[in-house]
């Protein structure tokens, strides 16, 4: 949201101070990035909302649900979301390779991809002091030392590429870290998932999702679909924006959502990694 004098002077006058308020360090356009977190109960809601409409500031409504750990523990899978912050360019544009031969011809869904992860060299000072990044393609990768413990946990459904980024005269370079990927896909979603719409549905069916903030996400399985599940695993349906015609180096591909266990979760929160979100799954009798 645009808010103007200082941010902080202003979200401290309605009560929401550090707590609740996350402003970004770098400004970007001249305006500050401002993230308040309020229960859908809390007083202070209305007083945000207010202060809003005052300054003619322009704001996100953005709905999650909110867990305890005991229910993200007796969770079957978590979807496994990313940190922005921790976000590297990497993928097809910074030319790692796919095999399309049985991908969407239109959206690119079901690229299966056969070479390292390759990322943009002016992005490695984002990895810096961090055990774990994703790209823009959800694509997660985890420093060298994470890996090996991952590797020892004998978690299930597991595998590992290098990553490495691209130098314009030195060539490729390995990097200290690994891309973790899936080797199991969910069944399709159950119907009855919501926060979860077409928007410009590709006729595979299996992108064009939108996932809009302001209805929180709820991603509903049936009990069937859990017989061979791992504990990674990688959704049927892939989300993001998609444009392909044919060149892979060119292309903008969606991508599948991480669904892994609390076992998964355990790991990186025991390594230090506070940044992803992790949200429940819902089962269904059908």
């Amino acid at each position: 949201m645009d808010l103007l004098g200082d941010p902080r002077t202003i979200l401290q006058a309605i009560g929401c101070g550090p707590d609740v308020a996350n402003i970004a360090e770098a400004p970007v356009l001249d305006v500050l990035h401002i993230y308040v977190t309020l229960d859908e109960t809390d007083e202070r809601l209305p007083k945000l909302l207010a202060l809003l409409e005052e300054h003619g500031a322009d704001g996100w409504d953005i709905r999650r649900d909110r867990f305890t750990d005991e229910e993200l523990e007796a969770a079957p899978l978590l979807i496994m979301s990313y940190d922005i912050n921790a976000r590297v360019f990497g993928g097809p544009r910074m030319g790692t390779t796919y095999d399309m031969s049985d991908a969407c011809k239109r959206c690119g869904a079901g690229a299966r991809q056969t070479s390292a992860m390759i990322i943009d060299v002016e992005d490695l000072h984002k990895l810096e002091g961090r055990r774990a990044a994703t790209t823009p393609y959800d694509d997660v990768l985890v420093d060298e030392n994470l890996a090996a413990v991952l590797a020892e946990s004998g978690a299930t459904g597991l595998s590992f590429r290098g990553v490495f980024t691209a130098f314009e005269k030195r060539g490729h370079m390995q990097l200290p870290w690994r891309q973790l990927c899936a080797t199991h896909t969910m069944p399709p979603m159950s119907p009855r998932s919501t926060g979860i719409v077409p928007d410009d549905l590709c006729c595979c069916g299996r992108s064009g999702f939108d996932t809009p903030t302001e209805i929180p996400t709820r991603l509903v399985y049936r009990a069937a679909d859990f017989t061979e599940i791992r504990d990674i695993n990688v959704t049927w349906e892939w989300f993001g924006d998609t444009h392909y015609e044919g060149d892979v180096g060119d292309a903008l591909f969606a991508y599948p959502r991480f669904l892994v266990t609390p076992k998964v979760r355990r790991i990186f929160l025991d390594a230090g990694v506070t940044g992803f979100h992790w949200l429940p799954i819902h089962i269904v009798d059908e």
